[in-house]
């Protein structure tokens, strides 16, 4: 009997996953579940990079895992649900309890429960996740790793934020910092090219979401996200930084709050001004001479550049690299350029010979002449979390 580890990421109408074989990590299989509650559609790729696809009723997260069970069996990528030992669930809010991954159980549970008033939209399906795994593959070893873990070391003075102390005490109200599988990711492949167990480093994460992380003697210091994933940088969807009297601004005006949540998380970034969250589509906008796509990507790589300087100056160390990661940090080399490009206080250059390399792990893209050296490193989450969950299988 082969055996498994199972890597969930559960959103509100999705799940993510891929499957690595227990002790070699090799992915046997990824695929997804998405449009829950809506019709449904399923993904599946394994094998020799066989394909599949259908678009099934999901009127729940219960049918969907039902059913990728279902497929995995048929189509042979496992004889049965036995063959799956552990499952290893990303968990968005941890709070400031975990210091590393931990074995679901009750506690554990009832944190996750807990912590669903400071990440609703996260919290809640992925516990609701973990229950339906335990009823369907009882036998298997859960394990939740949280994005907030890695960021647990960071100091009080770069975690609280300067109102009441009391009501921030009260409602838990700190930068909490998201990522955190991607920078633990990002840290240990960089201690191991950099031959450093701890790497002195500034992590630019730029996906759909997207943060920095500063990262001092391989722990991390400061962060971008902050009490929620919505501080920061301009993302694909999310705002970033604004003014909070914004919001109650809006108020104001009419919009009730979850008008004004929706439109700062789902409706602002990239997408408020070109209307979609994609790079790409911005490029192409741009190329149109689309001025309103052109605002948008300066505004973007200025957020970049900016909270680069400001974390080297506050770790006031040498750094050993700066390092782009992420779907749009790892492939948009034209955006990675431009954000180099507006570091005018320190002396960073791109080796053009290099820069739009192919590559499978990593790539150094500065000049020799560059202060400090610049990688684009492909980040692996969901092997992190398969290697927590190997350390609670016997």
């Amino acid at each position: 009997m082969s055996k498994n580890i199972l890597i969930i990421n559960a959103g509100s109408s999705s799940i993510k996953f891929k499957m690595f074989e227990f002790g070699s990590y090799h992915v046997i299989a990824s695929g997804l579940c998405e449009r829950i509650f809506i019709d449904g559609h399923f993904e599946l790729t394994y094998g020799k990079n066989q394909k599949y696809s259908d678009n099934p009723k999901m009127p729940d997260h219960t049918s969907a895992i039902t059913y990728t069970l279902q497929k995995l069996k048929e189509l042979k990528v496992i004889k049965n649900e036995k063959d799956i030992i552990g499952i290893g669930h990303r968990i968005v809010m941890g709070g400031d309890k975990y210091t590393s991954s931990v074995l679901i159980d009750a506690k554990a549970k009832a944190n996750i429960k807990d912590n669903i008033k400071l990440a609703p939209l996260h919290n809640e399906p992925e516990l609701k996740v973990v229950e339906i795994f335990e009823k369907l593959l009882p036998y298997a070893k859960e394990v939740a790793s949280f994005d907030t873990t890695f960021h647990t070391t960071i100091d009080p003075q770069h975690y609280v934020y300067p109102i009441d102390q009391k009501i921030a005490k009260q409602h838990f109200i700190r930068r909490y910092g998201f990522h955190g599988n991607s920078y633990r990711y990002i840290t240990q492949r960089m201690g191991e090219l950099l031959k450093t167990k701890k790497p002195n480093l500034v992590v630019c994460h730029l996906g759909n979401g997207a943060s920095i992380c500063a990262i001092k003697n391989g722990l991390s210091f400061n962060t971008s996200m902050g009490l929620t994933p919505l501080e920061g940088l301009m993302m694909g969807t999310r705002s970033g930084d604004v003014d909070p009297s914004l919001v109650i601004y809006l108020s104001r005006q009419g919009m009730s709050i979850p008008e004004i949540d929706n439109m700062l998380n789902k409706n602002s970034g990239l997408k408020a001004f070109v209307g979609s969250a994609d790079m790409r589509d911005v490029f192409k906008k741009m190329q149109e001479h689309n001025q309103e796509a052109t605002i948008a990507f300066n505004l973007y790589t200025d957020r970049v550049s900016d909270y680069i300087v400001r974390y080297i100056n506050q770790m006031n160390i040498k750094i050993d690299a700066i390092v782009f990661t992420a779907g749009v940090g790892e492939n948009s080399m034209f955006t990675v350029e431009a954000i180099i490009k507006k570091i005018n206080v320190i002396k960073l250059q791109i080796d053009q010979k290099h820069l739009n390399d192919s590559y499978q792990d990593y790539k150094k893209i500065s000049a020799k002449t560059s202060l400090y050296p610049i990688y684009c490193v492909r980040t692996d989450e969901e092997l992190m979390i398969a290697r927590d969950v190997s350390t609670f299988i016997k």
